[in-house]
């Protein structure tokens, strides 16, 4: 055929079979890399206790939780007994209402704020003492979960006075657990826009903060591209990523976020705030949240579905939640092809820019 004799020949590949070469080699690279950076997990620190040498009235308690967005540090915490002074927006004094990850491996040599960027990111950071809660605070740190694992965790009254501190812990999978995957994602169904979602995902069972819940690590391509660090998420599921009650077969079946409480009474949501950060190109770098406490077991996850939102809380794609690896490179059916120095970049992009190093 013409097509072998050019192959024969050394000749460049037809235009058909370069884009199939495009994403096959872009989407192996990404479930490479990722598969390589998925070592991390989340973080936590609950045992918080007065700051060494702090002799003030204030006693804090409560927890903090951290996932990772790329080269992001994302922040959930919830604390009582803070500052009742501190509204929001501090007293123009350094570290005035803060909440920040330190340098230092113990509370006695906390030592500075820990981060690479130029300026510090941690400055911006201010709590608010009436409702003492944070949820996906970003943090441009340029550090990942594994740099943040074993540091101090210090909390500010409204003068920047150090007042209390706890050690970041890792979550670790549940004793007797097995991972769940998602090795691919296929357009959700009955979704017609122009958004073609590819990556993989992992949820790993943890006996962390929570007696029963799961952390996320995924990367994602073709995610919508407005769901960037700063956006405003007015809409129910922007931007998210879930577990649903079904399988990715028709829509009806995918049904709604899966935990326990949907199936009882309806109430708390764990799902509900968990989210993905895509940089301009619609990429997702490799991501950990925070725990999820759906009070469900690994075991009754499997064979469910895994939902990415666009920033409108629209569902655009669905992967079927499995047992065992299939070695599957992360494609999407509907995937948009591209040429195959684009689509190497962004592969190259997403896994040198935004690894889970370890």
């Amino acid at each position: 055929s013409s097509n072998g004799s050019a192959l024969a020949q050394g000749k460049i590949l037809p235009a058909q079979q370069g884009m199939m070469l495009s994403k096959a080699l872009s989407l192996s690279l990404v479930v490479a890399c990722t598969r390589l950076h998925q070592a991390a997990a989340g973080l936590f620190a609950t045992s918080f206790a007065k700051y060494p040498n702090y002799t003030g009235s204030l006693t804090v308690t409560g927890s903090v939780l951290i996932g990772q967005a790329g080269m992001d540090t994302v922040l959930w915490y919830k604390f009582s007994g803070l500052d009742s002074t501190c509204t929001g927006t501090g007293n123009g004094k350094n570290n005035s209402c803060g909440v920040h990850i330190h340098a230092g491996m113990t509370c006695t040599e906390a030592g500075g704020h820990f981060y690479s960027a130029t300026e510090d990111p941690w400055a911006t950071v201010i709590y608010t003492a009436s409702s003492g809660e944070g949820k996906n605070v970003v943090v441009k740190t340029g550090k990942t979960q594994m740099d943040n694992k074993g540091r101090a965790f210090v909390v500010h009254d409204v003068d920047g006075v150090r007042v209390a501190c706890a050690i970041l812990e890792e979550d670790k999978a549940k004793s007797g657990t097995s991972p769940l995957y998602v090795d691919s994602f296929s357009k959700y169904p009955g979704y017609t826009g122009s958004m073609a979602v590819a990556g993989i995902a992992e949820i790993t069972e943890t006996v962390g903060y929570e007696s029963v819940a799961q952390f996320l690590t995924f990367s994602l391509m073709g995610a919508d591209k407005d769901c960037s660090a700063n956006a405003v998420l007015a809409q129910a599921n922007a931007c998210g990523i879930h577990v649903h009650v079904g399988n990715c077969s028709v829509a009806a079946d995918v049904a709604g976020h899966y935990y326990m409480d949907n199936l009882v009474n309806g109430t708390t949501d764990p799902w509900k705030n968990i989210i993905y950060t895509a940089a301009s190109t619609g990429a997702v770098g490799s991501s950990i949240t925070v725990q999820i406490p759906t009070k469900q077991t690994n075991v009754n996850m499997k064979d469910r579905s895994l939902v990415v939102h666009d920033k409108t809380g629209a569902r655009i794609a669905c992967g079927n939640i499995v047992t065992t690896k299939t070695n599957g490179t992360g494609t999407t059916s509907g995937a948009p092809a591209g040429s195959l120095a684009a689509s190497l970049l962004s592969a190259l992009l997403l896994c040198l820019f935004f690894p889970l190093l370890v």
